[in-house]
């Protein structure tokens, strides 16, 4: 046998069953299964509009900064002399290379290319529709990914009406269908949004998907809100932590919220006992944390105060 038949057998898998243990019915959420074994998925449609960018991607075309060498200053003589978006620049006897090779990404829509020139998350965002932007987060038992994950919450827009999806695992050994059951959804979006993602959830999950053999990559745009809020309230507010920005932002503050640090052994607890009342305060953590995204979604990237957004935010939120 190949080493790759060897890999592709350990990839292919079952999650190995361990004995003795009887895990916890479920009754608000569902079992979902796979070929890689059973997790628990639960879900909740939350009230409220999701503010996103109209989706027009014409707008990046009249942002002349995005042609290398082109500032403020020369961006506001172009425009005083008719040139109003990249392609008028196409017949400037100085600009016209530069351009074109804009104008060539712009009709390509290579996103990551153009955040590199300067454009704008908000801008960017208008290459995609609502329906293919998906929230994420992540509760593990570690800092590191040699330590597993065991819930991965998302949020999605739908018909006017904003959707949260959590994959639990149970016990150690549900996390490879966790994983799976998550790759399936990742698949049907192409901008994932986050609070720190870039540099803990997506390589978490990435690294716990080799662990497991299953070799899953995420080659979506990432908006990952922590940036921004550091960029607009990082000298401004005490920190930029959610439940921070919740607080200034959105005049919100969480009630018997648990603390993050206190995770990991709530759950490792849970995998023992398998009592509910220790998993459904990390349930709701995550819930929370999801909302708390979207409704800081506008507000972070544009660094400012909505307040009709921090209203659906109390409405939506006291619903539960």
């Amino acid at each position: 046998m190949s080493l790759f038949q060897r890999l592709n057998n350990i990839k292919n898998r079952p999650a190995r069953v361990e004995p003795g243990i009887s895990l916890a019915v479920m009754p608000e959420g569902q079992e979902v299964s796979s070929k890689f074994g059973v997790c628990v998925m639960l879900e909740t449609v939350e009230p409220g509009a999701l503010p996103f960018p109209a989706p027009d991607p014409a707008v990046l075309h009249t942002n002349l900064q995005l042609v290398r060498g082109i500032g403020p200053v020369t961006e506001g003589q172009l425009r005083r002399q008719g040139f109003s978006c990249v392609s008028d620049l196409l017949v400037h006897p100085k600009w016209m290379e530069p351009a074109g090779e804009v104008l060539s990404l712009l009709q390509g829509q290579r996103v990551g290319e153009l955040q590199l020139l300067g454009a704008g998350t908000w801008e960017l965002l208008s290459y995609f529709s609502p329906e293919e932007i998906l929230f994420l987060d992540i509760e593990t038992t570690g800092l590191w990914a040699s330590q597993p994950l065991f819930l991965i919450g998302f949020l999605y827009y739908r018909l006017g009406r904003l959707h949260v999806n959590q994959f639990l695992a149970r016990h150690y050994r549900e996390e490879k269908a966790v994983l799976a059951a998550a790759q399936e959804v990742f698949s049907h979006y192409k901008v994932v949004v986050s609070f720190n993602g870039k540099r803990f959830d997506v390589p978490y999950i990435s690294g716990r998907s080799i662990e497991h053999r299953l070799f899953y990559s995420y080659p979506h745009h990432q908006v990952d809100l922590l940036f921004h809020a550091k960029r607009h309230f990082g000298g401004v507010l005490p920190n930029c932590r959610l439940v921070t920005l919740e607080e200034h932002l959105l005049n919100f503050r969480r009630e018997d919220d648990l603390p993050g640090y206190l995770i990991p052994q709530t759950y490792h607890r849970f995998t023992q006992k398998q009592d509910l009342d220790l998993i459904w305060p990390i349930i709701e953590h995550n819930r929370l944390d999801l909302l708390a995204m979207a409704r800081l979604f506008r507000p972070v990237l544009q660094g400012s105060f909505d307040d009709d957004n921090q209203t659906t935010f109390q409405e939506s939120v006291r619903a539960r």
